[in-house]
């Protein structure tokens, strides 16, 4: 599975308050991706692919 980055649930509800896709009702690893960490997070406003980049940016 493509998930190098666990994410705690304060973690995500605290990243999510930040934009207008609602409250989450799920958050799942999934396995697409070589070299990020990839979620299908699930909201009461839809469905949202989380990527946190894991290569390539300066910390």
């Amino acid at each position: 599975m493509a998930v190098y980055t666990e994410v705690s649930d304060d973690e995500l509800e605290a990243f999510v308050a930040e934009y207008d896709v609602g409250e989450v009702q799920s958050c799942k690893g999934i396995a697409e991706g070589v070299e990020n960490s990839n979620y299908l997070l699930q909201t009461d406003r839809g469905n949202f692919i989380l990527t946190l980049y894991e290569k390539r940016v300066d910390p």
